[in-house]
């Protein structure tokens, strides 16, 4: 009988051993894992952090870009005309006819006034913080100034009551996700006519951009290498932001994107 009984001691001890040492292997595979997906975790968000780096130095690239095309079209279109029009008027002036001098003088000193007022804007337009400085809504108003101002575009833009101030890169990625959806309407769509509304409800910041243009087939766009839209969605991931598109041929196109207002990015 006690041999029995030092049989099953020593087969419960051996049991016990092994469910320890299981036990044992258990966490230290769990500790293993655990470490290696912290690992991946902080791993994936250096990775997040540099995209986002990345994104929002490449969105500033391309903002100063577009305004160096906005400011040598300026000067070619406009402020090369006007100084164009002060030449010809001095030129014209004949000191001999003194009621037609002076017409001409004063005019040539409104276009003068007018050259000076011009450069003076673009002058303020070359500040690499200017957007962030404006906010989104003066930024945007630009936009649709200069759209307006081609004459080949209707574009209104509507805000609601209320808009808050957005923290600067999310300010600085939105400015550019519009900028480039204004540029492919104006290279692709064949619109005549775009309208854009901001508005906030229920801490959720909206942007509608639609036109009546040629439209398209998103899904088609992505399968043959949409790289355009591939872009905008990533940016918009990288704010926290949600990008939705809707278009059709001969229908126009309506894009969507809407930021949670208390969303930090990214990289924060």
């Amino acid at each position: 009988m006690q041999s029995i009984n030092t049989e099953d001691l020593v087969f419960s001890i051996i049991l016990t051993c092994i469910i320890f040492f299981i036990l044992v292997g258990f966490v230290i595979a769990f500790i293993i894992i655990y470490q290696r997906r912290r690992a991946r975790h902080f791993s994936e968000i250096v990775q997040l952090k540099h995209a986002y780096s990345q994104t929002l130095l490449q969105s500033q690239l391309e903002i100063k870009e577009q305004t160096l095309k906005h400011i040598a079209y300026e000067l070619h279109d406009n402020l090369g005309q006007i100084a164009s029009l002060i030449k010809i008027n001095l030129n014209t002036i004949r000191l001999e006819d003194s009621e037609k001098s002076v017409q001409k003088i004063e005019a040539t000193k409104e276009l003068t006034r007018q050259l000076i007022a011009d450069l003076k804007s673009l002058s303020i337009s070359l500040n690499s913080d200017r957007i962030t400085q404006l906010g989104l809504i003066k930024g945007l108003e630009d936009e649709v100034e200069r759209l307006n101002k081609t004459g080949q575009f209707k574009v209104v833009l509507e805000t609601g009551d209320a808009i808050p101030t957005l923290n600067e890169n999310s300010t600085i990625i939105l400015y550019r996700m519009v900028q480039e959806i204004l540029n492919n309407i104006i290279k692709h769509s064949g619109a005549t006519q775009v309208f854009m509304s901001l508005q906030v409800k229920e801490n959720l910041f909206t942007l509608v951009i639609h036109d009546n243009g040629v439209g398209f087939n998103p899904e088609d766009k992505l399968k043959n290498g949409g790289s355009g839209l591939l872009n905008l969605t990533s940016r918009a991931k990288l704010i926290q932001a949600m990008f939705f598109i809707q278009s059709s041929p001969d229908d126009g196109t309506r894009i969507c994107i809407e930021l949670p207002i208390n969303a930090e990015p990214t990289s924060h």
